[in-house]
């Protein structure tokens, strides 16, 4: 695989080393089987995003292949996996789908887990308002010393992590919706047939122009990619859609249900948020927020503080 470095500047250090090894975007940390960084069990097909702060992959869910021989890759992260994650510096986690989180993740469990000092969060539907908020959050992320890494993760780590990267190149990393889109598919393990409305949200992903970074910084956190992805040119809207939808719905989590207000059980504060605000956004009151949280009205939040809701 040739790999280059595509970024115009490296700051006065060089190019930061990734804690794992990882210098290419394509190269796995741990395999299809979940076999390779002990440090990181739990995770499948783990590749890095942007060094230090960002990492993909599935979830290494083989344990329960004889109880569920089937459905067995259906569902999150096992919770010795969190543990192991946690352990080797991780901090929060995305998971993409939706399928068995409430049953395996009750709020008590989520709270127990994040008064440990780890955040998991299920986010089945990537809206434009979730994706817009992920970026500000991974932005905040690297503007805080030593950050604690996020994995966002998929079943196989191929389709929707595969996504949301993609995004995340194109806002922070310039590359074009070609690009992402190529390095989309060289990052399914050859699943990539198909998956039309996948192909047409990276090639028609705007980048949020209030939270661009610097090219120094660019420099110490984006990967390098394949020639291929930077040389290419890509495909059309109008050509992924005439590929139809396909692939298997074994390996990606069609059309899932968005999270309803009602499952919303955390707000994460934001910029000019008060809690107020909060209440009034979400069908509660400051009281209900202050007693839940065990905090007082007249606090004062701070960015990417989490707020329980219910």
């Amino acid at each position: 695989m040739l790999c280059i470095i595509f970024l115009a500047a490296l700051s006065s250090n060089g190019v930061a080393q990734d804690r794992f090894g990882l210098d290419s975007a394509h190269v796995k940390a741990t395999n299809n089987y979940g076999k390779g960084d002990t440090a990181l069990w739990g995770s499948r097909n783990l590749r890095v995003v942007l060094k230090n702060i960002l990492y993909r992959g599935g979830g290494n869910n083989f344990h329960l292949k004889e109880s569920q021989p089937k459905s067995y890759i259906k569902n999150p992260l096992p919770l010795n996996g969190i543990s192991r994650l946690h352990q080797a510096g991780f901090g929060s986690a995305w998971y993409l789908y939706s399928t068995n989180f409430n049953e395996l993740y009750p709020a008590e469990r989520l709270d127990s887990l994040r008064s440990s000092g780890f955040s998991y969060e299920c986010h089945p539907s990537l809206s434009e308002e979730v994706v817009r908020d992920f970026m500000h959050q991974i932005h905040d992320l690297m503007q805080t010393p030593n950050p604690r890494p996020m994995y966002i993760h998929c079943w196989n780590g191929w389709h929707q992590s595969g996504m949301l990267s993609a995004f995340t190149f194109m806002q922070f990393c310039g590359l074009s919706n070609q690009q992402a889109l190529k390095y989309w598919e060289q990052n399914t393990d050859g699943n990539h047939s198909g998956y039309s409305a996948v192909k047409s949200r990276i090639l028609s992903y705007v980048p949020d122009s209030d939270i661009q970074i610097s090219d120094s910084l660019k420099a110490q956190i984006c990967p390098c990619f394949t020639n291929d992805v930077m040389s290419s040119k890509g495909k059309t809207i109008a050509e992924v859609q005439k590929e139809g939808e396909g692939g298997s719905k074994q390996n990606m989590e069609v059309k899932a249900p968005p999270v309803s207000k009602e499952r919303k059980a955390v707000y994460r504060v934001k910029k000019g948020d008060t809690l107020s605000a909060i209440a009034q956004r979400n069908n509660t009151t400051v009281k209900k927020l202050c007693a839940l949280n065990g905090i007082k009205a007249n606090k004062v939040l701070q960015i990417g503080e989490h707020i329980r809701l219910r």
